[in-house]
């Protein structure tokens, strides 16, 4: 199972992106995976077509009404992890042997602002904004972390924000790379969109189950 998609959507939710990813399944063949009777399971189904996640067609039997069948979509596939993760940290690795940690950091600095900016559009100065709108904006950016498969939320506390990441789609990259996945990505993005007074509060390689950042507006 994918624990992460488990806590994200809770665990029969997960159990039917599960299934769905090796073989589209009816109402009838995820209520006997689940061992829940249908109409909660197409509570759960819902939830997830809504979402964009799962989606349906029919089969026309021989004999009798045609049968309906849930799949993926291409969102929810994203949800699962690729194995490319192997080959990107040895490329990593040789690049900073051949390159140097300074230039290494630029590379992925650049890549990091190129994944923001494909999504990101609004070009306001965040220093400039008055506090409901730095909130908004740090809305906008936990959005755009969603976008990217982060599992992010925003928690407000005065003038104390914290961006809660559930998910790190350089995890395992990042567990034999921390100093410059995370280092890297943090001061890249936050730095250069919000200000330098931040801290990066709790991470994955050091063995957390999140990623916390905590900005001072």
């Amino acid at each position: 199972m994918n624990t992460i998609i488990d806590d994200y959507l809770g665990e029969n939710k997960g159990i039917i992106l599960n299934s769905l990813l090796y073989e589209d399944k009816t109402l009838e063949e995820l209520s006997e995976i689940i061992r829940i009777n249908k109409n909660a399971v197409k509570e759960h189904i819902t939830f997830l077509e809504n979402r964009g996640l799962v989606a349906s067609y029919f089969v026309r039997a021989k004999t009798g009404r045609p049968k309906k069948y849930y799949k993926l979509t291409s969102k929810g596939m994203e949800l699962f992890p690729k194995q490319y993760i192997n080959f990107t940290s040895l490329l990593l690795n040789e690049i900073e042997e051949d390159l140097g940690d300074e230039k290494t950091n630029e590379i992925l600095m650049k890549i990091a602002n190129k994944m923001v900016n494909s999504i990101e559009t609004d070009g306001n100065n965040f220093l400039s904004m008055d506090r409901t709108q730095k909130i908004e904006k740090l809305k906008e950016y936990v959005n755009v972390l969603n976008n990217l498969g982060y599992y992010a939320r925003l928690e407000v506390d005065g003038d104390t924000i914290k961006i809660i990441r559930h998910n790190c789609i350089f995890y395992e990259l990042a567990k034999n790379n921390k100093g410059l996945v995370c280092g890297t990505l943090e001061k890249s993005i936050i730095k250069d969109r919000f200000n330098d007074n931040f801290s990066l509060l709790e991470n994955f390689p050091d063995g957390n189950n999140r990623c916390v950042v905590e900005i001072k507006l």
